[in-house]
């Protein structure tokens, strides 16, 4: 995450805004974002009046199909699944991706 490349993001995170998988430097008292030792993906929920021009209210109809990209190297979600509501929403919390693997696959001599 940079100022330049994501400028609406970068000024969403504030007070209120909860970070997941980021380093916290207690010294500066600020975040990391260049620091990859916990994961590369980091994510960040924050009111959604924290960024300009957003159409408020936001609400609309439950969706009848949502579509999870993932990266899985390891086979726990099939290339195509049909997800019960419970399955969708530990998937989606949980942040599942499997970007792990590309490092895990550098070390490995073939």
């Amino acid at each position: 995450l940079s100022r330049e490349k994501e400028p609406d993001i970068w000024n969403a995170i504030k007070f209120g805004t909860v970070l997941e998988n980021v380093v916290f430097d207690e010294h500066f008292r600020g975040v990391d974002y260049t620091d990859k030792s916990v994961t590369e993906n980091t994510r960040a929920a924050y009111p959604i009046e924290y960024i300009p021009n957003a159409k408020l209210p936001c609400v609309g109809p439950h969706p009848k199909n949502v579509i999870l990209l993932a990266c899985d190297a390891f086979g726990v979600l099939p290339p195509i699944s049909k997800l019960s509501l419970s399955q969708t929403m530990y998937h989606f919390i949980s942040g599942y991706t499997a970007l792990v693997m590309s490092k895990s696959l550098s070390n490995i001599s073939w």
